[in-house]
């Protein structure tokens, strides 16, 4: 998947429709009201973990932009690895006062699986993605290799499955796993733990051989563990770990495999309320590239991550993705049979 050049502009959604929403006068008189009550940021994950710590870096700043006259609030509902949330959103009223937060990878492919049935991805309407969280493989830190190219060179000739854990069946990092397994033909088992964070410590505490994770949001196990390969062409923060490009050291090209983390609402909000929509779409923007957001930013180590996509460049992931997705869908679904 092709990395495209971002830049820090103020971006306001990208698309025809939207621009006819902020020049019509009943956008301008919809902007003195909205949001006339707290918006909600739904989150299908538990707290503690990147996406909730992110989600909530970006609220205040979100709830500068959108005027300060109403709160960002959080709602916390995990389960279903973020389809209890999706759900939710999806049904709830189209004014605007509720969105998401989460990795585009998971919600595209929760609609490509059909989890979410009668529902496709044009039922959501990206506003913006805040970081890209490069995959990265991780291993215990006394852990013997020092490479990922040492680390498959072992794997394509062990007798016994390599382990590598991951949040849940079918997610991105099952999805990376079988990438890998299928272009080096290394003997490699997915192994789902639940959760991020317990996919994390399961390789921190030698369970497993190793972790596919996004790069930022695995920091939390940044001392007991190393990074021996990042699924993209640069490693954006060498001062964290220091991973080697799968692609200088492999025999094989990889994709460049990561998780974008995107803010969005149902797609029914831009249909039925294009002026709330509008607003959402340039504030979030705003708060994204605003000083004060990238001085948090800063403090966790997010800086070298963030990226403010608009919202056609969150879609042509998705297309992106969803294509890299459907050359292995069969040997994930393969894998479903020995979980």
């Amino acid at each position: 998947m092709s990395e495209f050049a971002v830049s820090r502009r103020l971006f306001l959604g990208g698309s025809a429709a939207l621009g006819a929403a902020l020049l019509a006068p009943a956008g301008r008189a919809a902007a003195a009201t909205f949001p006339s009550k707290p918006v909600e940021i739904l989150l299908g994950v538990g707290p503690g973990g990147g996406t909730d710590l992110a989600a909530r870096m970006i609220g205040p700043h979100w709830q500068r932009t959108l005027g300060g006259t109403q709160p960002v609030t959080y709602v916390q509902m995990p389960g279903a690895s973020g389809l209890l949330a999706l759900n939710h959103l999806l049904k709830g009223k189209p004014d605007g006062h509720m969105a998401m937060f989460y990795p585009i990878p998971h919600i595209a492919t929760s609609f490509e699986l059909n989890k979410v049935p009668g529902k496709t991805n044009a039922d959501v309407a990206w506003l913006g993605a805040m970081f890209n969280d490069p995959n990265v493989l991780l291993v215990k830190k006394d852990a013997r290799w020092t490479s990922i190219a040492d680390f498959i060179a072992e794997a394509r000739t062990s007798s016994r499955p390599f382990t590598i854990s991951g949040s849940t069946p079918m997610s991105n990092a099952h999805f990376s796993t079988v990438v890998l397994r299928e272009l080096t033909g290394a003997n490699l088992k997915f192994v789902p733990f639940g959760s991020g964070a317990d996919a994390r410590n399961a390789v921190a505490g030698g369970h497993v051989d190793a972790c596919l994770a996004p790069y930022w949001s695995a920091i939390g196990v940044l001392e007991m563990t190393k990074a021996i390969g990042i699924f993209q062409d640069k490693n954006p923060a060498p001062n964290l770990w220091q991973p080697v490009p799968v692609n200088e050291v492999l025999d094989v090209k990889i994709p460049n495999l990561s998780e974008p983390y995107a803010m969005f609402v149902s797609s029914a909000v831009r249909e039925k309320n294009p002026d709330a929509f509008a607003q959402l779409v340039s504030s979030y923007g705003q708060a994204v590239a605003s000083p004060e957001f990238r001085a948090a930013a800063d403090k966790d180590n997010l800086t070298p991550f963030l990226v403010d996509w608009d919202a056609d460049r969150c879609s042509a992931f998705v297309t992106e993705y969803v294509a890299l997705v459907k050359q292995y869908l069969p040997a994930m679904e393969k894998d479903l049979k020995d979980m």
